[in-house]
């Protein structure tokens, strides 16, 4: 299963509420504005069921698929991320 990234630039209320809807408890809020969801299709596929193409629930954002990540988080985000196989830690 893939990883994406989803930014939110405006309304970040509204794509948390998407994202909870289509993925339940399976995400990870990075930011207030970011997000980490599993999705088995493309990041096209994941902007469609959040509403996001075309501004169908109000919010402007992308949507990035990563297969690998570094950097300085919280203990949680790794966590997260260690539970997902489509990513690579230090990639």
């Amino acid at each position: 299963m893939s990883v994406f990234a989803v930014i939110g630039s405006t309304n970040p209320n509204a794509i948390k509420d998407a994202i909870v809807k289509q993925y339940g408890a399976n995400h990870y809020q990075f930011a207030e504005n970011a997000w980490f969801v599993p999705d088995n299709g493309t990041s096209k596929t994941v902007a469609d069921k959040l509403g996001i193409t075309n501004g169908g629930i109000g919010a402007l954002g992308v949507i990035l698929k990563f297969d690998a990540y570094s950097g300085w988080a919280s203990a949680d985000a790794w966590k997260w991320l260690a539970t997902q196989s489509g990513v690579l830690p230090n990639g």
